[in-house]
């Protein structure tokens, strides 16, 4: 190819690049991620996810913590003074009783570190919880000392308030 031709080929395609639309109008203001936090959870669905194997095999084990008659585990998360408490009568105790809790990004975070009773734990944000959002998801990987991950559980929680 030419130099005439190189020259006219990069116009063309710097005249393309400069032909995009304006934008026009706001985003609005940044949805509080914290405010979307508080309220009462209840845990709806609780999974299983080995991340060691190929076809990342998920198991559904939503009946160690949802059984007819009796009361599914609850979370109620404060934003007032940054505190949770969790009420459960059957299943694993990962999130203890109560606690303290802290986001690692208020605007844009991934994970929420809870500060329980006899634990600390990180927890990931399985997607983004706004006020108006009626489904919650906390993901706990378990790993080893050697950061090696063994286990994922993934708590599916809904709003109940």
């Amino acid at each position: 190819m030419n130099t005439t031709k190189r020259l006219l080929l990069l116009l063309l395609i710097l005249a393309a690049a400069g032909c995009k639309p304006d934008l026009k109008g706001e985003l609005g203001e940044i949805t509080d991620k914290v405010k979307g936090l508080n309220g009462t959870w209840e845990i709806e669905q609780f999974i299983q996810q080995d991340p060691n194997n190929p076809i990342l095999e998920e198991r559904d084990l939503s009946s160690f913590y949802v059984r007819e008659g009796t009361e599914p585990m609850r979370m109620v998360i404060s934003t007032a003074d940054r505190s949770y408490s969790v009420t459960q009568t059957i299943g694993k105790r990962f999130f203890g009783s109560s606690g303290t809790w802290e986001l690692d990004d208020e605007i844009a975070p991934s994970y929420l570190t809870l500060f329980g009773d006899e634990d600390t734990l990180r927890v990931d944000l399985d997607r983004m919880v706004l006020p108006n959002s009626q489904t919650m998801g906390l993901v706990y990987t378990r790993e080893c000392s050697d950061g090696f991950r063994n286990v994922i559980y993934k708590f599916n929680f809904k709003r109940i308030d």
